[in-house]
């Protein structure tokens, strides 16, 4: 399938954009520590339904901030949301986030739902704001100290595995996580030199490799310890949203979040299948399963 690729320019950073389809405008946000490439697998089964518009977020991969301390929170990302809605000339659009994307578009939902035809919000990580002293916050605690203690890149393999079905044991083990990081240090260094020499930006897991240091330095904080939804504003937009989790993530710490918050809103939890990164391993149930939700 063949892609538009734009760039958006927005407060304090530059948004790369792919766009593909036709059909009323549906926007994908990835979650953290990726891009939209995520979402590869998945585009071409929207595409005949839906125009569908994704980008890396600000700080990741093709989408630089134009200085280190350029804001990142939550509702400036979720301004970013809108703003390729606008650069694409896109009134209305459906939203689907995940993860990291979707605390993102539970912003955009509580602010911007005037701009939405509906969303699918899946999977949202723990806003300790709403788990205080619960096993999620012990779990991110544990995830924090492990990139502190052990460096950005271990911190990401430890990230890795919280979100797989089944992750491999050396991403469970500090010896493991070490040896991980160690490969993943040689393949940035020999994406850089070949970046100097050939002109070409780096693939797609260098790229996402080298989203290590945002994720934990800036997301992290930003989204999961300092923000905290409107709970007020997003059960009283009127607008047909749902949150969503996935069949093979009860009792991974991004399950309970969705359903606390469809509690205390009112608003309906789904089930997908699959489970954190549904989109990526059963692409065909996912696209499915979300065009069901998304349909009037």
């Amino acid at each position: 399938m063949d892609y538009g690729v734009d760039t958006v320019r927005v407060p304090g950073a530059r948004l790369r954009t792919q766009v593909g389809g036709a059909g009323p405008a549906l926007l994908l946000i990835p979650g953290g520590g990726g891009d939209a490439e995520m979402y590869a697998e998945v585009m071409p089964l929207l595409a005949d339904r839906f125009t569908v518009l994704t980008y890396d977020r600000r700080g990741n991969s093709r989408s630089p901030l134009d200085a280190a301390d350029a804001p990142v929170d939550v509702a400036t990302q979720a301004d970013d949301a809108i703003a390729v809605l606008d650069q694409h000339g896109v009134d209305r659009a459906y939203l689907f986030g995940n993860s990291s994307g979707a605390i993102v578009a539970l912003d955009v939902v509580a602010r911007h739902h005037d701009r939405l035809l509906g969303a699918v919000v899946h999977e949202p990580p723990p806003m300790l704001g709403l788990l205080p002293d619960s096993p999620e916050q012990r779990e991110l605690d544990g995830l924090r100290r492990t990139a502190d203690a052990e460096g950005p890149l271990r911190g990401f393999v430890a990230f890795a595995a919280m979100t797989m079905p089944r992750p491999p044991k050396p991403f469970t083990t500090r010896t493991g996580r070490a040896l991980t990081a160690a490969a993943m240090r040689l393949v940035l260094a020999g994406s850089a030199v070949r970046t100097r020499v050939t002109g070409r930006p780096p693939g797609g897991m260098t790229r996402l490799v080298g989203n290590a240091g945002i994720l934990f330095r800036r997301e992290l904080p930003a989204f999961c310890y300092e923000y905290r939804p409107d709970l007020d504003a997003l059960a009283a937009t009127g607008l047909r949203w749902r949150l969503a989790t996935g069949a093979d993530s009860v009792g991974r710490p991004y399950h309970r979040p969705a359903h606390l918050i469809g509690a205390r809103t009112g608003v309906p939890c789904v089930e997908f299948p699959g489970g954190h990164t549904v989109y990526q391993q059963r692409p065909d149930e996912f696209a499915r399963c979300l065009i069901g939700h998304l349909a009037p």
